[in-house]
């Protein structure tokens, strides 16, 4: 279970690492953000302070001039909300949010205007709130203006101060944008990189290697380096080529074996005689092994063109999937070959499927001189290149099946295209019991089915001993 998860570790491990600094660089950038946005409201809010502190002095003069209750009322009414709003700007307030930024001197200067107010501006507010006489009034309202003026120039300085702090974290935040692009752009390289290195590359490997046996080519050997799911599938390949490989190697020594034993129990026979009777057995033999893997390696390349598609639109799981059944494959493989099942697969490079057919039936003609006839009707079709493929090894094991057991001197093949597609192949050879021989028991037939079921696709078949065969293929549009 612990190989089974690996890839998928690895995977779920780069993704949370890139979410994770993803989000340390965004919380960075909220954060420089609140900040902006706390000093830009206490910015707003010392402006107000200054433009209440002017009110403050002019109701002080109406009131001088004309007490009246009204006057005095407006005029506590104000030093009040100056206060409040003192005390917010210098406590700070996270919900608006309004705080000063974390600089020293800034805070200094935000004291030295609270002990300011309380020390000097509030008092000579109250004391020309309370006196009785007009000269004394006048006397204090005079003294006042310039204290004002010196605690406005303090409150500028404060706004001055948390302006240039604004303005440095504006720049620290910008920073930090930059900053987040690269990391965008590096992070998904980088995970483009090692998706590449763990699954793109030993899937590619293992790709071409299918290709390189599927010609022949046994010596050909995959680089199990990693500890995960691909690299134990590179070791069975493997393992699945030496196989081939000594069976290979040992097979001309066996067909010399039994070719020495022929010439020892039939001496009598001529020499021509014994050179056609080894070239058979050759090519017998040549052909049975071939049979044999081309059936296995076609499987396991399928399976293969499926994972990769299913890594490309992210579904990780059929991945996973896909991988089982591919070590299934190669395990299934490795027996068959032992085996030597005999069937007959080809490959088909196109994906036109009249071309293909007439190609098929072409060489078929060519192999084994039946005569073959081609009719299609209707549009020709234009279908996915997976379901040109399937339908093509469907026809190719029906004619490998005619030229194996049917007995047949000609083949038709019908292709009609009208609401759906239907393939029709006919033969006129010997036939079959399809109740007795078509069972689950036969290799080639059962291989059909389940390629016809894997496109959706409907197939029949109808024989009879001496009245020839006919597999009907219907492929809803």
């Amino acid at each position: 279970m612990m190989i089974k998860r690996r890839i998928r570790n690895k995977i779920i491990g780069l993704l949370l690492l890139y979410f994770l600094v993803a989000i340390l660089a965004i919380s960075a950038t909220l954060t420089a953000s609140w900040r902006l946005e706390g000093g830009a409201a206490a910015i707003n809010d010392a402006g107000r302070e200054r433009m209440r502190s002017y009110r403050i002095a002019y109701l002080l003069e109406q009131q001088v001039r004309a007490p009246t209750a009204e006057l005095q009322q407006a005029i506590q009414h104000e030093i009040k909300a100056f206060e409040s709003s003192l005390s917010e700007i210098a406590q700070g307030n996270s919900q608006r949010p309004l705080f000063l930024p974390k600089n020293a001197e800034l805070r200094s200067r935000m004291a030295h205007l609270t002990k300011t107010w309380q020390a000097n501006i509030k008092p000579q507010i109250t004391k020309i709130l309370i006196s009785n006489n007009a000269v004394d009034q006048q006397i204090a309202l005079k003294n006042y203006r310039p204290m004002l003026e010196q605690y406005v120039l303090g409150i500028n300085t404060l706004v001055s101060l948390i302006e240039r702090s604004n303005a440095k974290a504006t720049l620290y935040l910008r920073s930090l944008q930059i900053v987040l692009m690269l990391l965008a752009l590096l992070g998904t390289v980088l995970l483009v990189y090692l998706f590449m290195r763990m699954v793109v590359r030993p899937l590619t490997q293992l790709r071409e290697g299918m290709q390189r046996m599927s010609a022949s080519d046994f010596a050909v050997r995959l680089p199990a380096n990693s500890q995960d799911e691909l690299g134990e599938l590179a070791l069975g390949f493997n393992r699945m080529a030496d196989e081939l490989q000594d069976l290979y190697t040992s097979l001309e020594q066996r067909v010399e074996e039994k070719t020495r034993s022929i010439e020892a129990k039939n001496r009598e026979l001529a020499t021509l005689d014994k050179e056609m009777l080894i070239s058979e057995q050759r090519n017998l033999l040549a052909q049975e092994l071939h049979d044999s893997i081309a059936q296995s390696l076609a499987f396991l390349n399928i399976q293969v063109q499926l994972l990769q598609e299913d890594y490309r639109q992210a579904r990780y799981k059929e991945v996973e999937l896909g991988l089982v059944k591919i070590r299934e494959g190669v395990q299934e493989s490795y027996d068959d070959v032992r085996e030597l099942l005999v069937h007959f697969r080809t490959r088909m490079h196109g994906t036109d499927l009249v071309t293909a057919i007439s190609a098929a039936l072409e060489k078929f003609t060519e192999q084994t001189g039946i005569k073959t006839l081609f009719n299609v009707t209707g549009p020709a079709p234009v279908l996915p290149a997976e379901q040109v493929l399937q339908l093509m090894h469907i026809v190719q094991e029906s004619l490998s099946n005619v030229r194996k057991h049917a007995q047949a001197n000609l083949l038709s093949v019908e292709l009609a295209c009208a609401e759906q597609y239907e393939i029709r192949i006919r033969d006129n050879g010997v036939g079959f019991d399809v109740m007795s021989d078509a069972g689950d028991s036969h290799v080639g037939l059962h291989i059909m089915r389940e390629r016809a079921q894997r496109i959706g696709a409907q197939l029949i078949i109808e024989s009879s001993s001496a009245k020839g065969t006919l597999i009907c293929l219907i492929l809803q549009k």
